[in-house]
């Protein structure tokens, strides 16, 4: 009967826990990259195989471990954390040496120094520990502790200090991240002196955190509306020696310098990292709640994502990763606190490819770096930092016309714009010849002109066009909005009294404005355009334009009706879509603007555009003090109440269009259940 019961257990487990399917390799995970082309992450290839999944190290079992570092001899230290001790594993020669035992009661992190040292956040002590080598005894024999300051205006008696991860940099003084703490990673002398904060996580610039700030003081907005920046949870050095620091509830990492100042930070991240370490390439690798595991460039671009949640005893997968370590040759090593295991992932050919480009990229080998680049690509076209680093091969190579198509390929804004200075650098060096013999001609027809004045004849056939044109009506009222921006007051008097414009010239003007914003979101330059030219949807850019500007012809007729306005709803649909030309003139311009300029020269391109926005509303407020004919502060008045409405009025079109998609819907799964009844 037991065996019965066994037996029947283990069929009902195989049918409740999902099973993850390996593929062909043995892998029992996807991996991906993040594309700047889809803005999202996309699948590639495997970057790195489990090889290994165990619990014991020459022969000593870990119980809870919570941290991983190798050193530069691709020593393995580990925090064994439930066994109150940390392992030395020496991977070449399988040996084990027990450190700390009968000394710490629960490191949590720890960290080789450039002195050779090992440095422990014991959270049971409350002390970070440094433990040094006795070249004569083979032991290592604690020499320091870093404990909390006595009599220091950082922190009062009743202040906790728990250190949870420990870290030093080039200069050996020593970082505690202290868990809770908001002001960030509590910095020693390597003596044990305390001497301040540094890298504390600062509150996001927001609107709602400016008026926050301006309206109450600290206490007030700390116990209010909890305005506390995230605490450090762990934190990492790279091989300049600057500071990495992960928090809870911040996505990716932030790379700081010596100023504590962020220096990078990742381009996609999640906000549940557990550990973060450097390999050898500088590329940088950390490690989620979830198991997902994330290596960066050393500027922060996403390489790679892969692994995962563990479900049963899958090999790769993980159920409480706390900790990541890289050796020499790049192998991943990470541990899992829940199930006290340390699992080995070995890179692929293509992360090998990957990181060989790389290096000699950071070698300043940039020709070599293409062809390893250029492999890459043939795997994955959409691998964007291949893309990249052979726009930078390009580049340095002085291709720079084949550099900018593969900066734009990686929608690398800032190598495109440089790569085009240096292409018209060239072109106005190659046609500067001509350039001088034009200006010359242009100074010389003017003074012909002064004299002979042939100009006229060159207008005179433009002047019978216009002439003949003005018998159209709606040629003259087309005309009519240029007069209206060069006399506002008369003109929308002549829009309201005079009728000298219609709905169908208003309409013709608006689809000339949806024109114009379609040559502007389609051929300005990539320097100043980050849209995906093949991803713009017609049908949404149309609804962007038409909707609003109905919504605010509906609402301000409606709200000027109740406010005594004189303007009827033509007469507002007419004089808005007036006030929209300047921005029809103002696209074109600066699309044709930004095919010659650069990021330097990027301010000419920002002062059009905001000069046309700023115009645009200086006419749209114009029109409603005159079509209604109110003085100034109604017509502001008048103008946010009517903005208010349209969006009231779109949230309600929305709302019945939910509903009404939910009843015909209902109406529709009747019929269709009928029908199958019947």
């Amino acid at each position: 009967m037991k065996r019965i019961l066994i037996i029947i257990t283990a069929l009902m487990l195989l049918l409740v826990v999902p099973q993850v399917k390996p593929k062909a390799n043995g892998v029992t995970y996807n991996t991906f990259t993040y594309s700047s082309n889809k803005k999202s992450i996309v699948p590639t290839q495997d970057a790195y195989i489990p090889i290994s999944m165990t619990n014991l190290l020459g022969g000593i079992t870990l119980k809870n471990p919570e941290d991983i570092f190798i050193d530069s001899h691709d020593n393995i230290f580990i925090a064994d954390t439930g066994n109150k001790r940390v392992i030395r594993y020496d991977l070449k020669n399988d040996q084990t040496f027990i450190i700390g035992e009968g000394i710490l009661r629960e490191p949590k992190g720890i960290h080789i120094g450039i002195d050779g040292s090992l440095y422990v956040a014991d959270y049971g002590l409350r002390q970070g520990v440094k433990f040094s080598y006795n070249q004569t005894t083979h032991q290592y024999e604690k020499t320091e502790v870093y404990q909390k300051p006595v009599d220091s205006p950082y922190f009062a008696e009743e202040d906790p200090f728990y250190p949870t991860k420990i870290i030093t940099d080039s200069g050996n003084n020593v970082y505690l991240v202290l868990s809770g703490n908001i002001n960030g990673l509590a910095e020693f002398k390597n003596d044990g002196e305390f001497f301040g904060f540094f890298g504390g996580n600062r509150l996001p610039s927001t609107f709602e955190n400016i008026v926050k700030q301006n309206l109450f003081d600290k206490e007030t907005r700390r116990k209010w509306f909890k305005m506390v920046p995230n605490p450090v949870y762990n934190a990492g050095i790279d091989n300049n020696g600057l500071v990495i620091t992960i928090s809870k509830g911040q996505r990716g990492y932030l790379k700081l310098n010596i100023a504590n100042l962020v220096y990078s930070e990742s381009n996609w991240g999640k906000d549940d990292l557990e550990d973060i370490t450097v390999g050898p390439y500088n590329t940088i690798f950390a490690i989620g709640q979830d198991g997902r595991i994330y290596e960066y460039t050393n500027e922060g671009e996403l390489l790679f994502m892969f692994s995962g949640q563990n479900i049963g005893a899958q090999k790769g997968l993980f159920q409480a990763p706390s900790g990541i370590a890289v050796d020499s040759k790049n192998n991943l090593y990470a541990v899992d606190s829940k199930d006290s295991t340390l699992q080995i992932f070995s890179p692929t050919i293509f992360a090998d490819l990957v990181h060989k480009a790389i290096d000699y990229y950071q070698q300043g080998l940039y020709s070599d770096s293409k062809v390893p680049w250029q492999e890459v690509l043939k795997m994955n076209v959409l691998f964007d930092v291949a893309n990249k680093g052979l726009g930078d091969a390009y580049y340095a190579e002085g291709n720079y016309e084949e550099a900018m198509t593969y900066y734009e390929l990686s929608r690398d804004v800032k190598g495109y714009s440089d790569a085009y200075w240096e292409v018209r650098n060239k072109s106005l060096l190659s046609s500067a010849e001509w350039i001088v013999y034009v200006i010359i001609g242009i100074i010389v027809l003017m003074i012909v002109n002064h004299f002979v004045n042939f100009t006229q004849y060159i207008a005179y056939p433009f002047k019978l066009l216009n002439k003949e044109l003005s018998y159209f009506k709606t040629y003259r009222e087309i005309k009519y909005n240029f007069y209206v921006l060069k006399k506002p007051a008369d003109g929308y008097y002549g829009i309201k009294r005079e009728k000298k414009s219609s709905n169908l010239t208003a309409l013709l003007m608006l689809i000339l404005f949806f024109a114009s914003y379609l040559i502007f979101i389609y051929f300005t330059k990539f320097t100043f355009n980050d849209r995906i030219i093949s991803e713009i949807n017609l049908l949404q850019e149309l609804i962007k334009v038409f909707v609003p500007v109905g919504l605010w012809v509906v609402a301000n007729y409606l709200v000027s009706s109740i406010r005594e306005g004189e303007g009827t709803l033509s007469n507002v649909f007419q004089g808005t879509v007036t006030a929209l030309l300047p921005m029809t003139i103002t696209f074109p311009i600066v699309t044709l603007v930004s095919q010659v300029l650069t990021l330097n020269e990027g301010f000419i391109y920002q002062t059009l555009l905001y000069a046309g926005i700023g115009v645009t509303a200086l006419y749209l407020i114009l029109m409603v003090k005159e079509i209604h004919f109110y003085d100034t502060k109604p017509t502001l008045g008048n103008i946010f109440i009517s903005i208010f409405t349209a969006v009231m009025m779109l949230v309600m079109i929305i709302i019945v269009y939910i509903l009404l998609s939910e009843v015909i819907n209902l109406f529709l799964d009747i019929i269709k259940e009928v029908t199958n009844r019947a």
